[in-house]
């Protein structure tokens, strides 16, 4: 299993020197398979740097649907997926709404729609997902492949510390083993009082949800837009002294290879 990471930034895109070497793009992540199969979770703006890897025809599954992750859609013309999926339901109307005029005045390609119920199977991939706390609604995505044991877990949108208790042993078990956790790290340990209800965890609740669930890697994601590529620094060194194997991935490292 490979796994690439197009955008890693949270909210909205962003330029600038000062944030060119963790990027400015806003999430996109791509699965594919030892055989080719691929699954593209969200659609930020980082989906035009994953384009050139797409292949037309396949699936595209959203966490849930504000701006940041689907801003990139347009961008996905010449490889449009055929069936854009979410759990949640209403997905159709909501992208109706949102690239229509006055907002947006290109209709988008025709594709499926389907609301699933149960875990997914594309090709040698196997998909599920969890509810996590975030306005609105979001949830986090669990890849494996069987034949390999690869796993990744995908949680981009997530306030850990709105969840109780029980939804925090509920997601542990869900992302248990996975090779590679990709989670929110959206705030500094001292912004986080000053915005509960938000949506968005810190990079300590990341480390203590990937010793939860048992996972080698971390990916440390969604980077508010204001910060700046040597703060980013200054957290991954707090990060890695508290999980070895976390990683806030750079525009010359978004690429992992798991179980192969």
């Amino acid at each position: 299993m490979k796994v690439f990471l197009g955008g890693t930034r949270g909210s909205f895109p962003v330029s600038g020197a000062e944030r060119s070497r963790y990027g400015g793009d806003t999430f996109s992540l791509l699965v594919e398979s030892a055989g080719g199969d691929q699954v593209l979770i969200d659609a930020g703006s980082g989906a035009g740097r994953l384009k050139g890897r797409l292949k037309p025809g396949g699936t595209l599954f959203f966490t849930h649907t504000h701006l940041d992750h689907l801003i990139g859609l347009p961008l996905l013309q010449d490889v449009w997926p055929k069936r854009l999926v979410s759990p949640r339901g209403g997905l159709a109307e909501i992208l109706r709404r949102t690239f229509s005029p006055p907002v947006w005045p290109v209709k988008l390609p025709p594709a499926e729609y389907p609301v699933p119920d149960e875990p997914q199977e594309i090709g040698e991939l196997k998909i599920s997902w969890q509810a996590v706390a975030h306005p609105d609604g979001c949830v986090a995505y669990r890849v494996d492949e069987p034949a390999t044991g690869a796993g990744v877990v995908v949680a981009t949108d997530v306030e850990w510390a709105a969840m109780t208790p029980r939804a925090q042993d509920a997601f542990a078990l869900f992302a248990h083993g996975a090779g590679l956790l990709v989670f929110d790290a959206h705030f500094r340990l001292d912004e986080y009082a000053a915005h509960k209800g938000w949506g968005h965890s810190t990079w300590a609740d990341a480390a203590e949800a990937a010793r939860r669930c048992g996972a080698r890697k971390l990916w440390l994601v969604h980077h508010a837009p204001e910060r700046t590529d040597a703060q980013i620094d200054a957290m991954a060194e707090e990060a890695a002294a508290a999980f070895k194997g976390a990683l806030f991935p750079n525009v010359d490292n978004m690429t992992e290879t798991l179980n192969e």
